[in-house]
């Protein structure tokens, strides 16, 4: 039996008078003892019908017009979603020179890019740069020949990743009265 109790539906056995749910309205109180009365009969050895599918009351509630404004909003979030997922066009890693060994202060997530471009660009004296991933923001690895040197006859080099994943920053490893910047670009729409 369903009884309401201030703006909730209470769904309560009559046998026992124990509660078996509350609900914000009352079809879907009503859905709920449909749904013990047809177990009960299940279990009691009758045949019935398979529950509704409720994919095709969807697709009815759709056709019928009660949900057609939802596909304009479902499409616009799809789109919206899609394009946000492009995090990085081209930029500089190191918006100041580097002048010393580490890593830069700057990292890149370039998850949704096809390929990325890490460029080095050496203003004076002497570096060796290496791109480093992490999928955990801590811990960093060396991505492989990724190692470039830039010296008195090399100004700049650069090092392309396909599919990347993670999160990538430049670490300088040697530095010799250096000043060195890393660009970066990804390719995709």
């Amino acid at each position: 039996m369903i009884v309401k109790r201030g703006k909730r539906y209470v769904l309560r056995s009559k046998e026992s008078g124990r509660t078996l749910g509350v609900h914000p309205s009352r079809a879907a109180a009503e859905r709920q003892e449909t749904a013990i009365n047809m177990s009960k009969a299940r279990a009691a050895g009758h045949k019935l019908p398979p529950p509704p599918d409720e994919r095709g009351e969807t697709m009815r509630k759709i056709r019928s017009g009660k949900a057609k404004f939802l596909v304009p909003l479902v499409l616009l979030a799809a789109t919206t979603a899609h394009a946000a997922t492009v995090s990085c066009a081209s930029g500089t890693l190191t918006p100041t020179a580097m002048a010393a060994t580490g890593p830069s202060a700057n990292v890149l997530v370039a998850r949704a890019a096809p390929a990325v471009v890490f460029q080095t660009i050496r203003t004076a004296g002497t570096a060796t740069v290496q791109i480093e991933i992490s999928c955990d923001g801590t811990n960093w690895a060396l991505v492989q020949n990724s190692s470039v040197t830039v010296d008195g006859t090399t100004t700049t080099a650069a090092v392309s990743l396909l599919s990347p994943a993670c999160t990538y920053r430049a670490n300088a490893t040697a530095c010799t009265s250096c000043s060195v910047t890393v660009l970066y670009a990804c390719a995709g729409p």
